[in-house]
């Protein structure tokens, strides 16, 4: 049997036209030859790998999606005769470091085809373009960063790759859905917003004051803290000195 990663990603590129609002070019028409194929013989696995969250605070996010891979594959079964094994369960560590170490070990290995995860969006942001480059397709099913993907126009996003999927929502949703709330149920108008640095709180936290601004609210801050700070008095000293009726906060 063989499996293609150079087809995987020119599927990958074709489908996410919408992403990239642009052509493929001549990736699409290059000739498949042999080298661009991974041969899996008879008594071997289809070899894909889990990347999640499976030690640390984050645990509680990336074991069950962990084991979720495990009973899909268990669920699917064969493909035309042949196993699929996810391997030994790689650990994101809900980190940037954790992701680009992860991948790193994934594309040292010519027989995986296929990634799923990472549970964090500061994961992928490190692990996507190591695994694109590497013509793996990367699926997550938690990750929400908007620019993993795309904004609501179809604009791709600063750290989209192509190959990258989700399952997970966009949070430019949660971010108007949020904003909405604040603004036309609460009767607010005024709002400022704090996140942590890290790609999901400051995506979502970005997505909340967009939103909240298309419908004629206020920002009067927009900061960051440290993750590892707990002195919370000089960010709110910033914070309140613009008197916001709301604090949109969304520490993960």
């Amino acid at each position: 049997m063989k499996l293609s990663r150079k087809l995987t990603m020119v599927t990958a590129a074709l489908l996410s036209l919408s992403l990239l609002a642009a052509a493929c070019g001549d990736d699409a028409e290059e000739a498949v030859t042999d080298d661009d194929f991974i041969v899996v013989n008879e008594g071997e696995e289809i070899q894909i790998r889990s990347l999640n969250a499976i030690t640390g605070d984050v645990a509680f996010l990336g074991v069950p999606n962990q084991n979720a891979v495990e009973a899909a594959i268990a669920d699917y079964g064969d493909i035309e005769g042949f196993s699929v094994s996810m391997g030994q369960g790689l650990d994101d560590l809900c980190s940037a470091d954790g992701g680009q170490a992860a991948a790193q070990t994934i594309v040292a290995d010519a027989q995986i085809v296929g990634v799923i995860g990472t549970s964090c969006s500061g994961a992928a942001t490190a692990a996507a373009p190591l695994i694109s480059e590497a013509g793996i397709v990367m699926i997550s099913g938690s990750n929400t960063s908007p620019a993993l993907t795309s904004d609501l126009q179809g604009t791709a996003g600063d750290n989209y790759h192509p190959g990258y999927y989700r399952t997970a929502h966009n949070d430019l949703y949660q971010g108007a859905a949020m904003a909405a709330f604040v603004y036309n149920e609460l009767g607010m108008t005024t709002a400022a917003a704090i996140h942590d640095g890290d790609p999901y709180t400051e995506g979502l936290a970005s997505a909340f004051t967009n939103a909240f601004e298309l419908l004629g609210g206020t920002v009067t801050g927009f900061t960051a803290v440290a993750k590892e700070d707990t002195d919370m008095v000089p960010v709110l000293t910033e914070i309140a000195a613009g008197s916001p009726e709301a604090l949109f906060f969304p520490i993960f």
